[in-house]
Formats: structure tokens, sequence, C-alpha cells
């Protein structure tokens, strides 16, 4: 691991829509620094290891900031400032309560492999996979 403080997102690496997101967000992060690791990788449990008490199961999205963990919806909101300035309007999902924002991320995530068929990885993961 190159720094236990570096920003990651911990994302089902055979889900099409996770795989989808990435892309969106390799093509607008303001800043290179983010790194990625699916959550069946050796790289995931290795982390895990070196962090045990920040606790996390197969099912949803993760992002460390360097110093807190975060699931589901409130790892995808705590995302959105190293994205571009557009992508702020996703800001205003902070306004949902908790549950709510979860429920929806729920539904979402309940029907993503029917709906997304296709798994397509961005060549620009290369180098940007947790190690």
């Amino acid at each position: 691991m190159k720094n236990s403080k570096q920003p990651i997102l911990f994302f089902d690496g055979d889900c099409a829509l996770c795989n989808r997101v990435l892309t969106f967000i390799l093509s607008n992060e303001i800043k290179a620094d983010l790194m990625f690791s699916p959550l069946n990788a050796i790289s995931t449990e290795r982390w895990r290891e070196a962090h045990p008490s920040m606790l996390m199961d197969e099912d949803s999205v993760y992002y460390f900031d360097g110093t807190n963990l975060y699931k589901k919806s409130t790892a995808v909101l705590q995302l959105l400032p190293k994205l571009r300035w557009y992508t702020g309007i996703l800001k205003l999902g902070w306004l949902l309560p908790l549950k709510l924002r979860d429920r929806c991320y729920d539904f979402v995530a309940a029907r993503r492999k029917r709906i997304f068929k296709e798994c397509i990885v961005d060549p620009r993961l290369m180098g940007r996979m947790l190690h």
C-alpha cells in the first residue's frame, strides 16, 4: 500500500454500473489522487487487515478519505468535492435524510446487475488500483 492516508474508493468490480461510475469519476476528477479497489480484491483484504476498526461488507460502495470510511450514499456524497464544479448539483443529496438516501441507494443496488449488463473496465484505471 502506497500511503495509508490516500483516498480510496472500494467498489464491486463485477458490477457494470459501478464501472460506469468509475469512468464518470475518471472523466470528472479535479486531481488524479484517488485510488480504486474492488471489494473482493486482495488489496482490499490487506487494507482491511491494516484498518481493523473500519468494518466493511461486500454489498456496498465505500470511500476512505484518508481518515474516515464512508458507506453507500454518504460515500458517494463525500466523494463529490473531488469532482469538477458542475457535479456540485449532486450535493443537494445532503438535504435528504440518511435513511432515505440509503434506501434510494439500496433500490438501485438491488437492480444494478439486471439493468446494466455489460461490464466495461476503463483503461485509465491501470496504475490507479490499490496494491
